[in-house]
């Protein structure tokens, strides 16, 4: 046998692999063209893996702000907010703004989502604050049964529609509950029952029916 015919017969094996390895390559970049010319031209993104939007299920006061930023996608992002009662959400830049006007503008929560170029998503919670609001006084005391205190609370909403509860601070109690009546944003707590001896503590909330603004306030039982 010649060292010609020799010599080929060694690289036969070497040339089917480049051969093999070339149409591959060939046949890949034949998709790749037919996938950008159906993407208008466009280079296609594979899907990301995951989003992770920052801050986490922050908490922000009414009228106050908050940036939200994507980590872990293919940029560009948008942004959308689930509950466009407590502000609005820019889509791209993912800046929150609470509503402006304190007087309408509700406590409540809201779902961000952040929606990568390839379409995977990530989601956070954002909680706007009620606002703790003024009342007088800001304790009371009652020393016989029937007895009254009235709690005035001032409402941001200004309609007057506001809501009152009354709870035992101290669970182990056993003094009947004092009641409590509403009439606009004053709240009257009257005594049904005083204890024997010493005193029982409780607390008087009046919430705003509008926005989830509310106003707490003692109120002492017995003689001190």
């Amino acid at each position: 046998m010649s060292l010609n015919k020799k010599i080929k017969q060694s690289y036969l094996p070497i040339n089917r692999w480049e051969t093999w390895l070339f149409s591959l390559l060939s046949a890949t970049l034949i998709l790749a063209c037919t996938g950008d010319l159906e993407n208008d031209g466009h280079a296609l993104v594979s899907p990301s893996f995951g989003i992770t939007i920052i801050p986490q299920n922050p908490q922000i006061l009414k009228a106050g702000t908050q940036t939200f930023t994507a980590t872990g996608g293919v940029t560009p992002y948008t942004y959308f907010l689930s509950n466009t009662d407590v502000g609005t959400i820019v889509p791209v830049t993912g800046v929150f703004t609470g509503v402006q006007a304190l007087a309408s503008a509700p406590a409540g929560t809201a779902t961000v989502t952040a929606v990568d170029s390839t379409g995977v998503s990530g989601t956070t919670t954002l909680t706007v604050l009620p606002t703790i609001l003024i009342v007088t006084p800001g304790s009371g005391l009652i020393t016989a049964a029937a007895d009254t205190v009235a709690y005035t609370a001032t409402l941001l909403s200004g309609s007057g529609l506001a809501t009152c509860s009354i709870s035992r601070d101290d669970p182990s109690g056993t003094t009947t509950m004092p009641t409590v009546e509403i009439a606009a944003a004053v709240c009257t707590a009257t005594g049904s029952a005083v204890p024997s001896s010493g005193t029982e503590q409780f607390t008087v909330t009046i919430t705003d029916s509008i926005n989830g603004d509310y106003a707490t306030a003692k109120l002492t039982l017995g003689i001190p």
